[in-house]
């Protein structure tokens, strides 16, 4: 039950950012996370590399590329953390 990628805290951050804010700019995720631009391109491709998000041309200006989230992903992973949880809490007695 692992990951195919490794999510690190900013990459969660940016996750977190796009699932609550709707799909943005990486310039936008940079402003409103406090993360540095590097951060977050590197927290997007590693969230692409997972397919938890997707680069949608943004057809208001083309150099500013939207980043969408993938609401199923985020709930698949979601449900694993919940069972790494009640996993993480068993006791085994013998």
């Amino acid at each position: 039950m692992s990951l195919p990628i490794n999510l690190t805290k900013s990459t969660l951050i940016v996750l977190d950012k796009l699932a609550q804010d709707g799909p943005m700019c990486p310039q936008e995720i940079a402003s409103k996370s406090g993360l540095a631009m590097r951060t977050v391109t590197l927290a997007l491709k590693t969230l692409q590399s997972g397919n938890f998000c997707k680069k949608v041309p943004n057809l208001m200006d083309m150099r500013k590329p939207l980043y969408h989230v993938d609401h199923e992903r985020i709930m698949e992973l979601q449900r694993h953390a919940e069972i790494w949880r009640s996993l993480a809490n068993l006791r085994v007695t013998r």
